[in-house]
């Protein structure tokens, strides 16, 4: 059985900044909600032989308890807004899509954990804008496609493509990121030391651990040792938080079955007309027993090259 993982958090906030403008008749906000049924139907039709999963985030209490400003900055979406995730997530359950999520976990970790148990049973995709995601890439079995964004075209990540990106394997991207740093996460990195190096080093020695047991071994000038020196405690931190987990036990699923009155009447509710309850049906229908055997066919459904 094939996989197609979403980042039901990362879809939520495109879909709303690409139709935040989008209001019902009467005044309701509802571009959220059109842009993630819209994205999940045209995802659809392309990925038939996928069993489909939503993944959503908790608040991740151990990763504020090492930094309590993680994530600071973000911009909040205002209740009238988050009215629109409760319906969300009933349209995706009346739609025949499971949805995991564990509590004071972040979506990345539990995506991680799905994803090491399904990639036994066939090939998973994860749909997601998240870097981190690109650490479990792994050739013929699971493939990270970010979505597009504005200007910037789709893309399909193998561990040749991460390589191409970080100069690391997706193995040791959390290390490397550690390092590099997250401004969308508030995660400052390494200063001044070029990215080259920490690569080089990242590759040879894998862990952070290793890194610093070896710096003196390293053609390293004065000032960047200095730089790794005074980043040695900051690093230590990002590392337990950018590198995920994937050994999450006792995920919560909110399992699904298709109702096909109450899908309409959401539908409705938010004036949809270009999507029918009845093709969301026909499209998910196999969604909760998916079984195929002919793998051929699970390669012939791309057509573009992973690389750019």
């Amino acid at each position: 059985m094939n996989h197609f993982i979403i980042d039901g958090n990362n879809l939520m906030y495109r879909a709303h900044s690409a139709n935040m403008e989008l209001k019902t008749s009467l005044g309701k906000y509802s571009g959220m909600f059109y842009g993630f049924v819209r994205t999940l139907f045209s995802l659809r039709k392309k990925y038939r032989n996928f069993k489909f999963i939503v993944v959503w985030d908790n608040r991740a209490k151990a990763k504020y308890d090492i930094q309590p400003d993680y994530k600071a900055g973000r911009s909040m979406l205002s209740g009238t807004i988050w009215e629109q995730v409760t319906d969300i997530r009933t349209c995706l359950s009346v739609m025949g899509i499971d949805q995991y999520e564990k509590k004071e976990y972040e979506a990345d970790d539990v995506m991680a954990s799905l994803t090491k148990t399904l990639k036994a049973e066939g090939q998973v995709y994860i749909y997601t804008n998240d870097k981190d995601l690109l650490q479990l890439v792994q050739d013929g079995k699971v493939i990270v496609y970010k979505p597009k964004v504005g200007v910037n075209p789709e893309k399909f990540f193998d561990e040749e493509a991460v390589k191409n990106m970080f100069d690391v394997p997706p193995s040791k991207l959390g290390v490397f990121r550690s390092f590099d740093g997250d401004d969308s996460d508030n995660i400052k990195g390494i200063s001044r030391v070029p990215r080259k190096i920490v690569a080089s080093l990242v590759n040879e020695y894998s862990s952070v651990e290793n890194i610093y047991a070896n710096l003196d071994k390293k053609e390293l000038t004065e000032f960047q040792k200095k730089s790794f020196e005074e980043a040695k405690d900051r690093i230590k931190k990002n590392v337990k938080i950018v590198m995920l987990d994937q050994d999450i036990q006792d995920l919560q699923k909110n399992e699904s079955s298709f109702d096909k009155e109450k899908l309409e009447e959401l539908l409705q509710r938010y004036e949809i007309k270009s999507i029918k309850s009845n093709d969301l049906i026909d499209l998910f229908s196999s969604n909760l027993d998916v079984r195929y055997s002919d793998p051929v066919e699970v390669v012939q459904l791309e057509t573009i090259s992973l690389f750019d």
